[in-house]
């Protein structure tokens, strides 16, 4: 680099240093319009009064209907910085969540730690955020630096990697991340897709885990893999670990929701699976109405080819998740098996869904 382009680069950095020691940090106190994004400025914890981060705040569309209800958080880090929630928008929007977007967090920079923790601490005291259900996902390098949010903040509760594995597993043997669910997200000609096995054989064998290979490339998975993704770690997490009241109350009426907006049998059957799980779980806290209108739904008569086609399915899916990418093939196969044993099903639908993901996963054609 000549001089000139050293004093170039200083009088550059020396600008963005003044204006963000001129900027002033958002007040905790600032009104938050729900069902709106908001930017706000924070400095990292012990760095008050020095450079600040930048993170785009989303609330509930009913944020300010309840005054004591809290929400999860889901924080999203993406490569080149100043995120957005793009395919993930419609799920997160209509399920409630608190969404934090970072800005300065972007691949080839070491800002993403100081944004991310930055961003953590704010939210959690400046909104009803549900301390015991933070999650977040990111894609490539922003999905590494994802992975080990845990290590900076312990106790979060489901990370959903998009084309890259986890960069430091480690963090997950911490008794804070032992009940964490990791769920990974690949296209099929994605460069990154070897990371697949970072996910199935790299974390502890306590880390409940899963990978989905889709047809596509190096990129956010669509919002049908990522609402897959969201599925099983919500039911992951909400159905053997500790969480909130209002944890499980916000959960069960997104549920109850998605299944008065769904007629199709199977996929009926296959929220309602996951609904029992979570109700169980939730035991004696949830409320009286509540409990009804989850025992109602219950309650209804299954399609009897519908329930045989997803018990198989959910079987094998079982193996598959406690096969640390092992078996594959034979899993694939049987998947196959499945969906000609009950065609026209939702199980059968799912089941060819994990046959391609498996074949794709060890970069055969299905």
């Amino acid at each position: 680099m000549t001089r000139l382009h050293r004093l170039l680069l200083a009088g550059v950095l020396g600008l963005l240093a003044a204006r963000a020691f001129a900027e002033d940090a958002t007040p905790l106190d600032i009104p938050l319009a729900q069902g709106e994004t908001h930017l706000i400025a924070a400095a990292p914890p012990g760095a008050e009064g020095a450079m600040l981060f930048h993170y785009r705040l989303w609330l509930p569309h009913d944020y300010s209907v309840d005054n004591k209800q809290r929400y999860p958080v889901m924080f999203i880090a993406g490569p080149s910085g100043n995120v957005g929630m793009g395919e993930m928008a419609e799920r997160l929007m209509r399920e409630r969540w608190i969404v934090a977007m970072l800005v300065e967090s972007r691949n080839g920079s070491n800002a993403w730690q100081a944004n991310f923790v930055a961003a953590h601490d704010d939210v959690l005291q400046r909104v009803r955020a549900d301390e015991t259900m933070r999650f977040c996902t990111g894609l490539s390098g922003a999905a590494k630096v994802c992975s080990v949010y845990p290590g900076l903040r312990p106790g979060f509760r489901g990370v959903v990697l998009q084309a890259a594995g986890p960069w430091g597993p480690r963090v997950y043997e911490e008794e804070a991340n032992a009940e964490a669910a990791v769920y990974g997200t690949f296209g099929a000609f994605d460069f990154n897709l070897s990371h697949a096995g970072r996910v199935r054989r790299g974390l502890p064998p306590s880390v409940r885990h899963m990978v989905e290979v889709w047809d596509g490339q190096h990129a956010w998975a669509p919002a049908a893999v990522f609402g897959r993704a969201l599925d099983w770690v919500l039911a992951a997490v909400l159905s053997d670990a500790p969480v909130s009241a209002d944890a499980y109350r916000w959960y069960l009426e997104n549920r109850l929701s998605d299944l008065a907006r769904t007629e199709h049998a199977g996929r009926r059957l296959y929220m309602l699976q996951d609904l029992d799980r979570v109700a169980a779980a939730a035991g004696p806290v949830l409320d009286g109405a509540l409990r009804l209108q989850v025992k109602a739904v219950l309650d209804e008569a299954p399609d009897a080819a519908e329930q045989t086609a997803l018990q198989g399915y959910f079987d094998l899916f079982a193996r598959d998740a406690a096969s640390r990418g092992h078996e594959l093939l034979a899993l694939a196969d049987e998947y196959a098996g499945h969906a000609r044993q009950h065609p026209g099903t939702y199980g059968a639908e799912l089941a060819q869904i994990r046959h391609r993901s498996l074949y794709w996963e060890m970069r055969r054609d299905p």
